[in-house]
Formats: structure tokens, C-alpha cells, sequence
């Protein structure tokens, strides 16, 4: 083969299977939950335990209840 088939026809093709192995492995992850376990952009509640987040949260309905029925 001279430098011509290789530079317009093997490169390509090439460059083509790399770039659709990496979208294909981003996908595999996407779906297996990858992007789920990066901790920077968390909230505070997202951090703390089951137990605590049911504590909070029944903590936020028995205010909710004591300040008595809304106007709705």
C-alpha cells in the first residue's frame, strides 16, 4: 500500500472504530450509574445516611404539621 490509501481509506476507518469504542464505553457507563458517584457536586443531604434523611424529614413534617392547616 502506498502513503495515499493508508492516509484516505485506513486512517479514517481507524479513527472512526476508536471514537465509536469511546462513545460506546461513555454510554455503558452512563447507564451502569457512572456519573451517580462523583461526590463534588453533591447537596449536604445527599451526603448524610437513610436513618438521617428519614430523621430530617419526619423533623420537617412535624413542623409542617405544628404551624396547623394551610389556606389553600
Amino acid at each position: 500500500m502506498d502513503s495515499t490509501t493508508l492516509l484516505f481509506f485506513v486512517v479514517p476507518l481507524l479513527l472512526g472504530f476508536v471514537f465509536n469504542a469511546v462513545k460506546f464505553m461513555r454510554f455503558i457507563g452512563y447507564l451502569t450509574g457512572g456519573r451517580k458517584r462523583t461526590v463534588g457536586g453533591q447537596s449536604p443531604t445527599e451526603v448524610l445516611s437513610f436513618d438521617e434523611r428519614v430523621a430530617e424529614r419526619l423533623r420537617d413534617l412535624e413542623r409542617e404539621r405544628s404551624r396547623g392547616p394551610s389556606n389553600f
